[in-house]
């Protein structure tokens, strides 16, 4: 389900600048393609920090999906005003998938959730350094090669 709707774009942003956005497109359905791709984009940075889906939704994230599918309507290109909002949009957006902001989500006992568990080594994504021991000689002989050579043959 979207985070905003077409009647939050026509209370932030006024119902004649909606319907010249909604003139621009050949799709009936655009305004509501536009606020589904903001939520997904949303999701895509909430999800490194936070579990989804978010159940009890913060009232941010209709000004961040208004903001999002707004910019995302302009048909050629969108003026500086529309562009300087959805460039701050995403700057909060990384902001909480790198951890330096945080989301007031509360679970089903109206407590404040914490963030996702850290993944284990095992499944670090690529990059992340990886903190355990070394292995030995004797462990790395038995693991299997893709080079044509040896390791004891360089």
């Amino acid at each position: 389900m979207p985070y905003a709707t077409k009647e939050n774009l026509v209370a932030r942003f006024g119902e004649i600048e909606v319907q010249s956005l909604q003139a621009m497109q050949s799709d009936p359905k655009a305004i509501e393609n536009a606020l589904q791709d903001a939520t997904e984009e949303i999701d895509s940075y909430v999800g490194v920090k936070y579990s989804l889906p978010i159940t009890d939704i913060p009232a941010t994230f209709e000004r961040v999906a208004c903001n999002i599918a707004r910019y995302n309507l302009y048909f050629q290109q969108s003026t500086e005003e529309v562009e300087k909002r959805y460039k701050n949009e995403i700057l909060y957006l990384t902001r909480i998938a790198n951890g330096t902001c945080t989301l007031p989500i509360l679970n089903a006992k109206k407590e404040v959730t914490s963030e996702k568990p850290q993944q284990s080594p095992s499944i670090l994504p690529i990059g992340a350094s990886y903190t355990g021991g070394m292995f030995s000689d004797d462990v790395l002989d038995m693991m299997p090669s893709i080079h044509m050579h040896s390791r004891r043959s360089w």
